[in-house]
């Protein structure tokens, strides 16, 4: 278990923020931590039922959330976007 530095933006958000996590943690729990520290300070908090997704830039199909960020094969400040969802969209 180590820290790991990511570039998180927020789709809408005007800028990028580097957050640190756990390279033991699942892609969903990055997202889930992502927001944890970001959402309600710096973009708009989460809403009941909204669901995160991460993706790569320019990439259409989300990173699995259940692969471990030390096996999801990025590497230390690789720039990941963080996609809200409705559960019913």
């Amino acid at each position: 278990m180590a820290a790991f530095p990511l570039v998180v933006n927020f789709v809408g958000d005007y800028g990028f923020k580097v957050v640190l996590v756990d390279d033991a943690l699942t892609i969903g729990q990055v997202a889930s931590e992502a927001a944890r520290q970001l959402a309600g300070v710096v973009v708009a908090p989460l809403a009941p039922g909204e669901t995160l997704s991460v993706k790569l830039p320019g990439k259409a199909v989300p990173l699995p959330a259940d692969v471990k960020l030390a096996d999801a094969g990025l590497i230390h400040l690789e720039t990941v976007e963080i996609h809200r969802a409705d559960v019913g969209a």
